[in-house]
């Protein structure tokens, strides 16, 4: 991250990055959502491969998911425009599915995020699915937003089981936890953005630990801090900020929807359990052990912040 910031160019297109994702969710036209997914896109792909030194096929499969899914989106708006209302809504709905690597275009996630470096994959997780998350929820209708969340957290609790790769894990982690925040979106927004804010948090704990160790697997023993601690938050183990973000939505959700993403998250303990019982009995000297110990005191401290935070709104 640090190289990524002292390059001027490589700053400009974290900030074009950045600069679109927030045209897009503010912008009340359709052609300032898409030229804000477009700008975060051209930035995004310098950062996925800074030095030009990575592996170059995760950037195209991305690049080409991606242009798919705005041509998709792009005819989609422009039959909207010629009042042929119904052919414009799926093909935008196609689109933004696509982009945002949800059910039923969710196949390409997987394969690039294992293949990707540990901020590039971090991102695609997070950040990334800010816009075309927001933009699905209101252009979708509910019953077929209803049908995505219950298949997004069948296919995540289930795809995840019995994976060696820690990013392909990740990312069957964010299928179940995307159908949590378009629960909470179809709501409210300002529960979307806590838990998005949870998972973000939680996403690049496990993912700096790993990076920290070069591990593209968890065959490899460590034992970080910060991989443990985005691990358990991941889990929605209480007391973290994880489980208190799923109460949230619990509260203010009702129906079978709830049931079933509740269902997927015990399943989703399952990988889960394994990775964390893998990096507690598999242990290996960290030779930066102040570092360790800022990272532990740092998420205890927002944790506990959270905890109390929490407790206040709901009293």
């Amino acid at each position: 991250m640090l190289s990524l910031v002292l390059s001027p160019m490589k700053l400009a297109s974290l900030v074009v990055m950045l600069m679109g994702t927030f045209v897009s969710i503010s912008s009340e036209g359709l052609v300032g959502v898409w030229l804000g997914l477009e700008l975060n896109l051209y930035g995004f792909l310098v950062v996925m491969n800074p030095d030009g030194h990575h592996n170059p096929e995760p950037c195209v499969k991305y690049f080409v998911v991606q242009s798919t899914g705005s041509i998709l989106m792009l005819s989609g708006f422009l039959f909207l425009t010629e009042e042929c209302v119904e052919s414009g809504l799926i093909m935008s709905s196609l689109g933004v599915l696509l982009k945002s690597g949800v059910f039923p275009l969710h196949s390409w996630v997987p394969s690039i995020i294992k293949n990707s470096s540990w901020l590039a994959s971090g991102l695609m997780l997070t950040w990334q699915k800010i816009s075309p998350l927001v933009f699905l929820s209101m252009i979708m209708p509910s019953k077929v937003l209803w049908s995505v969340i219950v298949l997004m957290a069948g296919i995540g609790a289930v795809g995840g089981l019995n994976q060696n790769s820690v990013r392909v894990m990740s990312a069957y982690s964010s299928f179940v936890h995307t159908s949590w925040m378009l629960l909470g979106l179809m709501w409210s927004t300002v529960v979307f953005v806590g838990y998005f804010a949870v998972y973000s948090l939680s996403v690049g704990l496990f993912f700096y630990g790993c990076s920290l160790m070069d591990k593209a697997s968890m065959v490899g023993q460590f034992s970080s801090a910060a991989s443990g601690m985005g691990l358990l938050m991941l889990m929605g183990m209480p007391p973290f900020l994880g489980f208190l973000a799923k109460v949230l939505i619990f509260l203010i959700s009702s129906g079978p929807l709830i049931s079933v993403c509740i269902m997927s998250s015990v399943i989703s303990l399952k990988f889960y359990m394994d990775f964390f019982y893998s990096m507690m009995t598999k242990s290996l000297v960290d030779k930066n052990k102040m570092e360790m110990k800022l990272m532990w005191a740092f998420v205890v401290i927002v944790n506990f912040m959270g905890v109390v935070l929490v407790l206040g709104l709901l009293s």
